[in-house]
């Protein structure tokens, strides 16, 4: 059935019925005019962040259900990168008439599973049709006690990044390729333990789905980053959505200081570095500029390093704040000045 067949009330009816909470802290939830909460005496963070059909993402390549679930993931990255976590969702929806009614609740599902594994509330939203691509957007509201702002890195503190980076710029540029019939099994999930099929200047090529698999998932699917532990010791803190070192200089500019960061320390999975290759890639370039990680950017001061072994995620010190110059060390120990790759909406394209 088709959205217009359907009506706004009965759909905004149905989300309330699928969506609601018995939180202590919602007053009022979905249905009023506001949602109206009654927090505890913590510190309130409140992010906001869109997606544009053909500018993020594309429906050729990302199901409903990832394309809900990442919209949330990428507001909750934000509240994380603050120390924060996330409790509340509001959602801006514009689609077209003609959208199919299995898609609406596919994309729902995607939302339900993210805030289910986030522990948050849908708090209500708006709902309205698009006459051309279709725009989403989540307004996530958090709660924190230490926050952890960009601006607060010093001279000599150590320069850390979570996981590994380059694998969503990875995941897109495989999705990519793909044959029509991979891409398929990969928007219907139903491939299983299967290789998958790409091109690369006409030529076939069969990659293993257990190498696959975690580079598409890092772009279709992607995890924010819990940064409880970091966010006790952090001077700065920013979660890595436009290229590492796009976000580095972010730090940087608000913090007035300047970051050294060697090459080969940078932390890339073996799955990248194997799939990078076979597509004629360079993997460094897809870590520090390819953007969509999700990773946490942060600086600590040195003699915290022995205090973060016990987190449970992988961090990596891959450089140190230093007064001014912004340098990257390559494998040969030469330096070169840093320059801010990434996307920018404004800028040059990706």
């Amino acid at each position: 059935m088709k959205l217009h067949q359907i009506g706004e009330l009965s759909l905004l009816k149905e989300v309330r019925k699928r969506f609601s909470s018995e939180n202590s802290n919602i007053i009022i939830g979905i249905g009023d005019d506001a949602a109206v909460l009654a927090p505890q005496g913590e510190k309130i963070l409140v992010t906001t962040d869109m997606m544009n059909e053909g500018v993020h993402f594309d429906l050729n390549f990302i199901p409903p259900f990832h394309l809900g679930f990442k919209l949330v993931s990428i507001n909750v990255s934000d509240i994380m990168a603050m120390g924060g976590k996330s409790r509340y969702l509001l959602l801006d929806i514009a689609m077209k008439k003609d959208a199919d009614e299995e898609f609406f609740w596919e994309l729902f599902r995607g939302v339900s599973d993210a805030i289910n594994m986030y522990g948050m509330s849908l708090l209500g939203g708006d709902l309205c049709a698009a006459r051309n691509d279709m725009v989403i957007s989540a307004t996530v509201i958090g709660t924190g006690d230490r926050i952890v702002r960009r601006g607060g890195a010093s001279v000599g503190d150590k320069i850390y990044v979570t996981g590994t980076l380059g694998d969503s710029a990875c995941g897109f540029a495989l999705l990519q390729r793909l044959t029509d019939e991979s891409r398929e099994k990969v928007r219907s999930s139903e491939l299983g333990t299967e290789s998958v099929f790409l091109t690369h200047n006409s030529e076939l090529i069969t990659l293993n789905w257990n190498i696959a698999e975690p580079l598409l998932m890092r772009h279709l699917m992607p995890i924010a980053r819990d940064s409880a532990e970091m966010a006790k010791h952090a001077t700065s803190m920013i979660d890595i959505s436009d290229g590492l070192f796009i976000d580095l200089f972010r730090i940087c500019d608000e913090s007035n200081v300047g970051a050294k960061v060697y090459l080969n320390k940078i932390p890339i999975s073996d799955e990248m570095r194997r799939t990078a290759e076979i597509m004629k890639l360079d993997p460094f370039h897809l870590a520090v500029s390819g953007g969509e990680d999700y990773e946490l950017l942060f600086t600590m001061p040195p003699d915290c390093e022995l205090q973060v072994e016990n987190c449970e995620l992988r961090l990596t010190c891959i450089g140190e704040i230093i007064e001014r110059d912004r340098i990257v060390v390559d494998e040969n120990g030469m330096e070169q000045p840093m320059k801010a790759e990434g996307y920018q909406h404004f800028g040059s394209a990706r």
